[in-house]
């Protein structure tokens, strides 16, 4: 299980609209397909309630710092409030929270990669675990709220098939085959044991992967690289999808799960890999 982000991370908090919605009247519409999120400093805004099934978010940071959107889906009738109680405690997630994924994050006043979620009807926590310079998580600046997510009333549709796996492993990220620039629908599954996360960054030229993770352990100044989003920590066995789209430069995946074991962020275990498109 994932341990609680009050030490590390680097992800994007969101809100979420339907893509074709003003924001000011979105609040408690029912949605589902497309979702649009938008995060700010520190207000988490999203539907009430979404149908279960493929949906596709779209993280839009208009804050100053990294935000991204954290599903938890929550059992035996909890509630955002008693997970966001249950996190101020340095820990596991507890066995009644289940991380789901959702759009990792992206640099300030630009949007994610796609990421979409197949959800399971029932009752999520939205939230941003991500912490800001004083160390606070901004859940605990009330980036936290309840959605449902209801049956849906439309019949499935057939969805195209993934042509890239990008497998979450204790501790390594593995793709099925050599990632090349363009766009392509890509699985992200967590084969590990513990919970898992892909950070997508793309270095700054001049920069290497030591400066990113340099910069990572304080998160002072400028960071070294364009954060383009991914997918947030997944339980194990989860899996989201991500419409990924990669231009030339280089690249690296992060993992800043902390571990079950020694509470130290998963890229310390070596869950780094950086890789150069041409």
């Amino acid at each position: 299980m994932i341990s609680h982000y009050l030490t590390i991370a680097l992800l994007s908090s969101a809100v979420v609209f339907p893509m074709s919605s003003d924001i000011a009247s979105s609040d408690g519409n029912r949605v589902s397909g497309d979702v649009r999120a938008v995060a700010t400093d520190f207000h988490l805004a999203l539907p009430d309630t979404l149908s279960a099934g493929r949906t596709t978010f779209h993280l839009v940071n208009r804050g100053h710092q990294p935000h991204h959107l954290f599903l938890v889906r929550l059992l035996d009738g909890k509630s955002a409030n008693d997970l966001a109680t249950a996190m101020k405690t340095p820990g596991p997630l507890p066995s009644w929270a289940i991380a789901e994924g959702g759009p990792n994050a992206a640099d300030p006043g630009s949007t994610s990669l796609p990421t979409i979620v197949d959800l399971e009807a029932g009752h999520y926590a939205a939230l941003c675990i991500i912490p800001g310079p004083d160390g606070a998580p901004h859940f605990m600046k009330g980036m936290v709220r309840d959605v449902v997510v209801e049956p849906s009333r439309q019949s499935a549709s057939n969805s195209p098939a993934p042509k890239l796996t990008i497998s979450l492993l204790d501790y390594t990220f593995q793709p099925s085959t050599t990632l090349r620039a363009g766009d392509r629908l890509t699985l992200v599954r967590n084969d590990g044991k513990q919970a898992h996360e892909l950070q997508i960054a793309k270095l700054l030229p001049g920069k290497t992967p030591a400066d990113l993770a340099a910069w990572a352990e304080k998160m002072a100044g400028p960071p070294p690289a364009h954060f383009l989003g991914g997918v947030a920590p997944l339980a194990p066995g989860k899996s989201n999808e991500l419409e990924l789209d990669l231009t030339a430069g280089h690249y690296v995946f992060l993992c800043f799960v902390p571990d079950a074991k020694d509470g130290k962020p998963h890229l310390e275990h070596g869950m780094v890999r950086d890789f150069v498109v041409n």
